[in-house]
């Protein structure tokens, strides 16, 4: 029996045009919830050849490697589509597969072949959702973030720095009202796991962000 939809659902949302950096991303609602999801997998699939740093050939391998269906409970995001409203969500899940393949392919490619691929996740009632970018080649580590005087711009704390979790790092974003995480990554000489485009409660917990990656790493190594 498929799960009755929220009153805010509704999967024939098109998505928004991505809001230009340095505009700090909004406070996700949870009527809002389907139409991050769907934004942020066009976002991410226009960008996501840029979001990965150059790399060398040491460490490629072409070996293929899998999206996880699930990932500390949270699942594919057509599949909870599906799951919530089998009759539009089937057309929205099959939206996101086709989105989600792309993206694979071209981070595959910005990578000389390597296994790759991308995979937006979600929770049940589509509040929580992030999204997977896997390959098999390393990529440079720490991640950067560039500097800023949070002095000089009467901030607490910089525009955009780097917070570390074991061995997970995430770029955060901060204002004068808000911080938000854009990415976290793990890596080593033959796996890079990266998360982005965050959204709903997730979107103000790095260090959250940062298990779900650690979780995603022990799926795949």
């Amino acid at each position: 029996m498929a799960i009755e939809p929220p009153t805010s659902y509704n999967p024939d949302l098109v998505p928004t045009p991505p809001r230009g950096f340095p505009t700090p991303v909004p406070r996700r609602g949870r009527g809002g919830a389907v139409l991050a999801g769907v934004a942020g997998l066009v976002v991410g699939g226009l960008l996501v050849g840029g979001a990965w740093l150059l790399l060398g050939d040491d460490g490629v391998s072409s070996s293929p490697i899998s999206a996880p269906e699930r990932i500390s409970g949270y699942m594919r995001y057509g599949d909870a589509a599906e799951a919530v409203d089998r009759e539009k969500g089937k057309e929205v899940g099959d939206r996101h597969r086709d989105w989600d393949q792309r993206s694979s392919e071209r981070l595959s490619a910005a990578h000389d072949g390597a296994g790759a691929f991308v995979q937006s996740y979600t929770d049940e009632g589509l509040e929580q959702s992030f999204t997977v970018e896997a390959v098999r080649a390393p990529a440079p580590y720490p991640p950067y973030a560039p500097y800023s005087d949070p002095e000089y711009l009467r901030m607490e704390r910089p525009v955009e720095e780097l917070r570390e979790f074991g061995d997970v790092g995430c770029l955060v974003r901060n204002d004068t009202s808000q911080s938000y995480v854009t990415s976290c990554v793990r890596t080593d000489d033959d796996l890079t796991v990266q998360i982005t485009h965050v959204g709903g409660d997730l979107l103000d917990d790095p260090e959250a962000v940062a298990k779900l990656v650690d979780a995603a790493w022990q799926e795949l190594s």
